[in-house]
């Protein structure tokens, strides 16, 4: 059982990167990814999960974009952790989201709400986000839910709104190219883009260097599925799947609770990439055999 999309708490996951371990491995995962926002901090600290887990870590990012003023996601598979390329643009989005944070205290001060950046400095994580933000928002006493915090202050319409300034679609794929990874396009069904828009996105994707697109990930319908499926063939990329796991209450995007790929695309598999095919022996891979 693969999943290559989950986070922990050095991004915006719920859980530490140990306890992600040990839930994979108790959900039946063999092969996971560790996918966190614009950071690999987690990887490292996910390899102290208890000695009973066995199961094979694959070292990941998912890199923030802004593409036509929409925020696009792109993964990195079987990246080189220790590249320099690939973490001075993760320190540089690290920054821009430290900014945006900022941005947002200021904004909630002069309506009168203080202490989130005093809350920030609490938190474990590397890349703080608007996720970070609601759930301070919440437990303040000002949102019932994060639902409720985005509507309200965070999103598009909120009273305390901020513009995301993030990189490329094509510096995020050279970065994980810099890093010997495969460029994955994350969940692009969600970004409500027309087919129009959805094929120029994924051309400028592949004139980067992106290679594969993910075809089976959380609460996608079996038409979602197959269309994801026919675009993968249709366009030539290899097809990944990932269940974005943030947090053990979202019980519908659990790890591994993801369906299998459509027969017709099995051929494009993303384990059949000569990166994962011949990674046995390449350090970049990390085994954990605890």
């Amino acid at each position: 059982m693969i999943d290559l999309h989950s986070h922990t708490n050095f991004s915006d996951g719920a859980l530490t990167p140990p306890q992600l371990v040990q839930r994979a491995a108790s959900n039946g995962v063999t092969h996971l990814a560790i996918t966190d926002h614009d950071c690999t901090g987690g990887l490292a600290t996910a390899l102290l999960a208890p000695e009973s887990t066995q199961l094979q870590i694959i070292p990941g990012v998912e890199i923030s974009c802004l593409w036509q003023q929409r925020e696009i996601h792109i993964i990195g598979l079987f990246i080189d952790t220790a590249e320099p390329d690939l973490q001075t643009l993760l320190q540089e989005q690290q920054l821009l989201r430290m900014e945006r944070v900022q941005e947002f205290a200021d904004r909630l001060q002069a309506i009168g709400i203080s202490g989130l950046m005093d809350y920030i400095q609490t938190l474990p994580c590397q890349a703080v986000s608007r996720n970070h933000v609601a759930e301070f928002l919440i437990k303040e006493g000002r949102a019932a839910d994060k639902q409720q915090a985005f509507k309200k202050f965070l999103g598009n319409n909120g009273r305390v709104r901020t513009a995301a300034h993030w990189c490329s679609v094509a510096r995020a794929v050279a970065g994980i190219r810099a890093a010997n990874g495969i460029a994955v396009l994350a969940h692009a069904d969600r970004y409500r883009l027309t087919r129009t828009k959805l094929m120029l996105l994924i051309e400028e994707f592949k004139d980067a260097g992106g290679e594969g697109i993910e075809v089976s990930y959380s609460n996608l319908s079996h038409d979602q599925l197959d269309r994801m499926a026919k675009l993968s063939e249709e366009m030539e990329l290899w097809a990944s799947m990932g269940s974005d796991f943030h947090t053990p209450e979202a019980g519908w995007m659990d790890l591994g609770r993801i369906r299998q790929l459509p027969q017709n695309c099995r051929e494009r598999a993303i384990w059949l990439h000569p990166r994962w095919t011949g990674s046995e022996s390449d350090p970049a891979e990390r085994q954990h055999h605890s």
